[in-house]
């Protein structure tokens, strides 16, 4: 009996080799295509959940600031930091000796009110444009000008910080962020103002809105002012010689509200008359200062003259002389008859 035997084909030889290399073609173009997937992953636009989070930022790191130590304080720059439940920047003084208080940060400013306190015992003083302010209620300081808050610690004085309020109108050549602040946004008039992440130039005049952050606490400030550089036009009105001299009174006119005038008479500080009329002889310097803190100087000088008032005077001394000299001689001439 003969069987049959299926027989299978016999493989080739280098059938083997062309299957390995079929794998390892399929094996590279995988890993290629792995590889490719990374790196664009890597190099994609991040989704980070930390894009949109809106807490305190630790300003050391950057990075949000853990609920635990949140709405407590902040550490900003120089040693201050800010303090949630009193929503004050606080300024250490010495090794904990006391803190002082206040609702602006050093290098800003304001339009509006600023509000200082200190701990029991403190010892500090406020200086506005270089003067010391005495008996002043640091609760609420409105006044235009520049501030400069110092504290004792032990036998020295420390240097806390500085801020300034302007007013509706201001010659503000620019405004530098305090530490740790950013600019959001700017405007002059209707257009967008040119500023950097922590400056903005004011040379243009115009009304600026700039807004600002400070990250580590999340509070945004906004400074609303019209930049004027323009200086006070003032006139001055009486007879005036060719060497610039009046001999007549002077009256001084162009004053508008808000205006300030300081005076010296013969170099001695003196009162400026509230009609404007300066009838004195003698060497005047007047400094006009508007609102904005622009400011005009003018020096001249009143001569001797004779206004319709002193001739008037004049001539009744003349009339009073004349009268007793004629009463004299009157006398003279009867006492020779007799």
């Amino acid at each position: 009996m003969i069987r049959a035997v299926k027989m299978r084909p016999e493989k080739r030889p280098d059938a083997d080799e062309e299957e390995t290399e079929m794998k390892l073609a399929i094996r590279s173009a995988f890993v290629a295509a792995l590889c490719i997937l990374l790196s664009a992953a890597a190099y994609a636009e991040p989704n980070e959940p930390d894009y949109f989070y809106s807490g305190p930022l630790d300003s050391v790191t950057g990075q949000p600031v853990s609920s635990s130590s949140a709405q407590t304080q902040v550490r900003l720059a120089d040693g201050m930091y800010y303090d949630f439940d009193r929503r004050a920047y606080a300024y250490p003084v010495g090794d904990g000796l006391y803190e002082v208080y206040a609702s602006v940060a050093d290098g800003m400013i304001v339009t509006e009110r600023v509000s200082i306190s200190a701990n029991d015992g403190a010892a500090l003083n406020v200086y506005r444009d270089g003067e010391a302010l005495e008996n002043a209620n640091l609760s609420e300081i409105s006044q235009i000008g520049d501030y400069a808050v110092t504290a004792k610690s032990g036998d020295s004085t420390v240097n806390l910080f500085s801020f300034r309020i302007v007013g509706p109108e201001t010659n503000l050549s620019g405004y530098s962020m305090p530490a740790g602040f950013y600019i959001l946004e700017a405007t002059r008039g209707e257009e967008e103002a040119f500023y950097e992440r922590s400056y903005i130039g004011m040379q243009e005049e115009g009304f600026y809105h700039i807004e600002y952050i400070c990250p580590a606490n999340e509070l945004r400030y906004t400074l609303e002012t019209t930049i004027d550089r323009t200086p006070p036009q003032i006139e001055l009105e009486g007879r005036r010689d060719e060497e610039g001299r009046f001999h007549s009174a002077v009256d001084v006119r162009g004053l508008e509200q808000g205006d300030t005038v300081s005076m010296t008479y013969n170099d001695v500080s003196a009162a400026f008359p509230a009609d404007g009329r300066l009838d004195e002889s003698g060497i005047y310097t007047l400094w006009v200062t508007d609102s904005a803190g622009n400011t005009a100087m003018e020096q001249f000088a009143i001569m001797v003259y004779f206004d319709l008032n002193s001739l008037i005077f004049f001539a009744l001394i003349c009339a009073s002389l004349a009268g007793v000299l004629g009463y004299m001689l009157y006398k003279r001439k009867k006492l020779k008859v007799m």
